[in-house]
């Protein structure tokens, strides 16, 4: 049976903090595969993101490639409409092997919000919904997603809760860092930081 691990986001650009608690992940859940899924037009953004989904999609595929079983999926890039994650599980289930078990990476960050997510049922029925650690105010007030799950079900996700590092790394403060005409070593991967530069991103 195949473990996948899927990590969506809007990867404006994908950093460090993205990928080093992935990178637990990938040992901690024991995947086979983790999915980087970069979304085109994501709900909870503004529709104009600063970097063009092809460009997003290849600064993924540039991180991916660095990385022993990472890839990056373009299922989201190529979507016109608004990006939901539960069409993305749904996809993935019905191309998978039969079988393979999906683990959806959501940074904890994002744990307040997801009793907000577009069937937040069929999300946990078609995935285990793991949390990645990410700087954030504190313990996350579940109780509406409880209401929506039920408790047992959300002991289980937080139970899934990913030990390793919350790297204080962001990607607004990132293209800040770009602006203004400051280094972004160590903060992304060589590569994506020299994908910025040739295409002047974020300027």
């Amino acid at each position: 049976m195949m473990r996948i691990g899927i990590l969506g986001g809007t990867f404006d650009p994908v950093h460090l903090g993205h990928l080093i608690p992935a990178q637990y992940a990938l040992q901690h859940l024991a995947l086979d595969r983790l999915l980087l899924v970069p979304s085109a037009a994501p709900v909870h953004r503004p529709l104009h993101m600063p970097a063009a989904a092809e460009h997003r999609l290849r600064m993924c595929q540039l991180a991916a490639a660095d990385i022993p079983h990472f890839e990056a999926s373009d299922i989201e890039a190529r979507r016109t409409e608004p990006s939901f994650t539960v069409l993305t599980l749904e996809h993935f289930t019905r191309t998978m092997p039969v079988g393979t078990r999906l683990y959806l990476l959501v940074g904890e960050d994002n744990v307040p919000l997801l009793h907000t997510w577009r069937d937040i049922r069929r999300i946990a029925e078609l995935a285990d919904i793991s949390i990645l650690p990410r700087p954030c105010d504190g313990p996350a007030d579940t109780a509406a997603l409880e209401a929506i799950l039920g408790a047992g079900p959300v002991r289980d996700i937080l139970a899934r809760w990913v030990p390793g590092p919350r790297i204080p790394v962001s990607a607004t403060e990132i293209r800040r860092r770009i602006r203004e005409g400051r280094p972004i070593d160590g903060l992304v991967p060589a590569s994506v930081a020299a994908y910025i530069a040739a295409h002047r991103l974020y300027l």
